[in-house]
């Protein structure tokens, strides 16, 4: 956002403006060969593609707005100065003629992360249902911010959409309690009613009858099916490889292995089952 600041907009556009996100005070005189060169540049990295940071600019030729350099101390012109909740920050002046480079690295801090753009567009394909690529975006944004408590929720949240109910258990455990917010209790409340609904009486009955025989591959593969309709694909896919590791070409154990990967997309235990599964091929 690139606003022009006159007497009449500086408490709205400058102060308020900037109680809400950063304010970059652009002090020039368009007739300066100086400003002439720095504010094409300048616009362009204020453009859209920076919405983090507004630009103010002011011009030195308004008697009006001079007071405000002198009260800042400025003594050269062009000069940036970043107003942040109401009061400039004197680590961020600039004064007198910059280069490309320093300008870039100047605006670079306003640059919105790519973990934070990856959050963005996940938010909207999980609102828009489209759960794998969400799901895919919020994994990258966790490994490029893994401190970062609520990217690693929403990647729980997409997790459950999926009905990978495994993983979102195994990640909400990783949340710690300064960070068990509304959204964590929301999810931990899903987990656990959809958990409870997995535990369908035809799974554990299958279960028991397992236990009793569990060289019958014939139930192992039926009570993986059920594991991964279940959300609980790890099981599933444990179970199968047993099967797998006696007789490769059992029933449709090699084929339902294969299916639970492909619908697992960037799951963290993904890779580790495929290589299981490539090293009694090859």
């Amino acid at each position: 956002m690139i606003v022009d600041i006159h007497p009449q907009n500086f408490q709205h556009e400058l102060l308020d403006a900037s109680m809400q996100k950063p304010v970059v005070i652009y002090f020039h005189a368009p007739q300066m060969p100086e400003c002439q060169g720095m504010t094409p540049l300048i616009e362009q990295l204020v453009g859209e593609d920076n919405p983090q940071v507004t630009l103010a600019k002011v011009d030195m030729n308004d008697p009006q707005l001079q007071p405000l350099a002198g009260q800042l101390g400025l003594r050269a012109l062009p000069a940036l100065v970043l107003f942040h909740q109401g009061r400039p920050d004197e680590q961020a002046f600039l004064e007198g003629p910059q280069d490309e480079a320093t300008l870039r690295g100047y605006f670079a801090a306003f640059s919105p992360k790519e973990e934070e753009l990856l959050l963005k567009q996940a938010q909207h394909d999980l609102a828009e249902g489209r759960f794998e690529e969400a799901y895919a975006q919020l994994a990258k944004a966790h490994q490029l911010a893994a401190d970062r408590h609520d990217i690693h929720l929403w990647l729980i949240q997409a997790a459950l959409e999926l009905n990978r109910l495994d993983e979102a258990a195994q990640r909400i455990a990783q949340i710690p309690m300064a960070a068990q917010d509304e959204h964590y209790q929301t999810l931990n409340a899903r987990l656990a009613l959809a958990q409870q609904a997995a535990e369908s009486p035809e799974l554990r009955a299958l279960e028991e009858r397992y236990q009793q025989t569990p060289t019958d591959f014939a139930l192992a593969q039926e009570l993986a099916v059920l594991y991964n309709q279940a959300g609980r694909q790890e099981e599933a896919l444990t179970l199968l490889l047993t099967i797998l590791q006696r007789d490769l070409a059992f029933g449709e154990a090699k084929k339902t292995y294969l299916d639970i990967l492909a619908t697992m997309g960037a799951h963290p235990a993904a890779s580790g089952f495929r290589r299981k599964l490539y090293s009694l091929l090859y």
